[in-house]
């Protein structure tokens, strides 16, 4: 079962591996790996955000090149290799009866096969965190220096690929106290060595790290400035991150409001479109959660589940309203394997009818979703390469491209023309925009101006609508989450608004 688990996850993960194109993160992540460049020792010790990562796409990049399937293919292999990693997660925290219904959850889950097929860490960390935390569990059985390397070996990888694993010391700390007294001696002669290894291990990116975040905003004491400007739009956490984060752990972000509907205008409107989707999903996973809550009861896990998973959620929602760092559901991946033990543990719980009746249910709406996540452009990333095929179809020589919001990928996908940015958030000055728009245009006999995710600084799309009023004849086009004007001074209305109107 485990095998044909593992089979059906590399079938999802690899299927239309490089149908959409990079966005903004991935193109973050093409920086960071020094690809079509060297990477040196300097840039990865100033990556603090997954160097390990970094390297080993470097190195298949070099190889394989920088095409989307070629950037995503280590993600797609670490989901592969997480299922069967989970499965020995979940024999050695739950027992042998949560085997199965581990591996398919790992299989099938539309988080995990999203951050498959993204070009960034996080696939790579989960498959870290499920391995080591196995390897530990292991310990509690037979202490041994096979044993102890073979979790630091993990461990390690897991803290080099993202450093949110350091959420995990309280658990793991308990897993190396807790267990079975006979080995219990040597686990705690092992663990000052490993404590030791792991700060070494992790020493050389200190001084990043402390350069990276301002650490004085984790002061419990710490008011809110006057004038501080929140980390992304208009707060850096909501009271609706925990639930949003534990419905994107459950489906994905392709079942419910897609991602840019909830940058763009999240509200009741938005909810009410998809009040059906969300109550299934609440229903069935809420039973389902309920069950291997009750079970996790019965084996004596409770405990481990709330160091797990409620331990990180509170600390990254307490960075969150600190204004130290964004709250998002990916920075609690290492929380996604205890979601997905629970649900393990709840199918293991039911008697067959019910185990029938829940992977059904499961089923269908992941399917849903997965379906939504390969073929709706609706739930898919912003298709930059579309947009600049547009302009590469037609550009003329002497034109250039104008790059606005998410500036990066247009950047990548527009190499070999000439580019240049605009920063979006001039349309909140008066009279700014159309100045500092007017120098741009100047430069080049044709604009081909192409703007994406305006949401995060112009949420009121002031600049697209001033555009089209200002240019009522410049061409338009338009791609999933990209839009394009070409524009000439030509094109300019005999009456043109000489600023933005805000509303």
């Amino acid at each position: 079962m485990i095998a044909a688990a593992t089979f059906v996850a590399a079938a999802l993960r690899l299927f239309r591996l490089g149908h959409q194109s990079l966005w903004i993160d991935e193109i973050f992540t093409w920086y960071s790996a020094g690809m079509g460049g060297a990477l040196s020792l300097k840039d990865l010790l100033e990556n603090v955000h997954g160097p390990l990562y970094s390297l080993l796409l470097h190195l298949w990049t070099s190889v394989a090149g920088d095409a989307e399937w070629a950037m995503r293919f280590p993600s797609a292999v670490a989901g592969v290799l997480t299922v069967p990693a989970f499965a020995w997660l979940a024999g050695r925290w739950l027992g042998r009866d949560a085997v199965t219904p581990a591996a398919w959850l790992a299989a099938g889950s539309p988080f995990l096969v999203w951050y498959s097929q993204e070009a960034r860490n996080y696939s790579l960390l989960v498959l870290c965190v499920c391995a080591s935390a196995a390897a530990l569990l292991e310990l509690q059985r037979r202490c041994d220096l096979a044993g102890v390397g073979r979790y630091l070996g993990l461990a390690a990888m897991a803290m080099l690929s993202n450093l949110s694993f350091a959420l995990l010391a309280p658990l793991h700390l308990r897993w190396w106290l807790a267990g079975d007294p006979a080995t219990r001696p040597a686990r705690l002669r092992s663990l000052a060595v490993t404590a030791g290894v792991m700060l070494l291990v992790a020493a050389p990116w200190f001084g990043s790290i402390a350069r990276t975040w301002d650490w004085r905003r984790l002061q419990p004491e710490r008011g809110a400035v006057a004038g501080e400007t929140a980390l992304r739009g208009s707060t850096t956490f909501h009271a609706a991150a925990v639930p949003f984060a534990l419905h994107a752990f459950a489906v994905g972000y392709t079942l419910g409001p897609s991602l840019r509907e909830l940058r763009s205008h999240a509200g009741a409107e938005t909810l009410k479109r998809h009040a059906g989707e969300l109550a299934l999903v609440t229903l069935v996973f809420g039973a389902l959660g309920a069950a291997g809550i009750v079970a996790l009861a019965r084996r004596k896990r409770l405990a481990d589940t709330l160091l797990w998973l409620v331990a990180p959620g509170l600390l990254v929602s307490y960075f969150a309203a600190q204004n130290f760092k964004v709250f998002h559901p990916r920075y609690l991946a290492v929380s996604l394997p205890c979601v997905l033990l629970v649900l393990a543990a709840g199918f293991a719980s039911l008697s067959p009818r019910l185990r029938r009746i829940a992977t059904v249910a499961v089923a269908a709406l992941w399917s849903v979703s997965l379906y939504q996540h390969y073929f709706v452009a609706d739930y898919a990333r912003e298709d930059y390469r579309g947009a600049l095929a547009v302009v590469r179809a037609q550009v003329a020589p002497g034109e250039q491209v104008l790059a606005m919001g998410s500036e990066d990928p247009v950047q990548f996908y527009a190499r070999g023309l000439k580019v240049d940015r605009l920063w979006l958030g001039h349309v909140e000055q008066p009279g700014v925009m159309p100045a500092k728009f007017a120098a741009k245009l100047s430069q080049a006999g044709g604009t081909w101006v192409v703007l994406s995710r305006a949401e995060d600084l112009d949420p009121q799309d002031t600049f697209a609508r001033w555009l089209e009023q200002t240019y009522p004849r410049a061409g338009r086009w338009s791609r999933p989450g990209v839009r394009v004007w070409h524009v000439t001074g030509s094109d300019r209305a005999a009456e043109a608004p000489s600023t933005p109107a805000v509303p």
